[in-house]
């Protein structure tokens, strides 16, 4: 049983790194990538919310879906 919980953990530390976990996007071209767009000053309430940068102090918002 041991050995699963290891097998388990080594599993999750593989798979932080692939891909599949996105990282918040850290200019305009990764923004649009992950499905966002660059806002002026602040995201549109109560639909969108930011969830990385374009670049120094704008946002990259993204739809959100409830």
């Amino acid at each position: 049983m041991k050995i699963f919980s290891f097998f388990f953990v080594v599993l999750l530390l593989v798979l932080q790194g692939t891909s599949g976990f996105m990282r918040a996007p850290s200019n305009a071209a990764q923004c649009k990538q992950a499905g966002g767009t660059c806002s002026i000053n602040h995201c549109p309430l109560p639909k969108m919310r930011s969830f990385g940068r374009c670049q120094q102090g704008v946002p990259c918002c993204r739809t959100v879906y409830d």
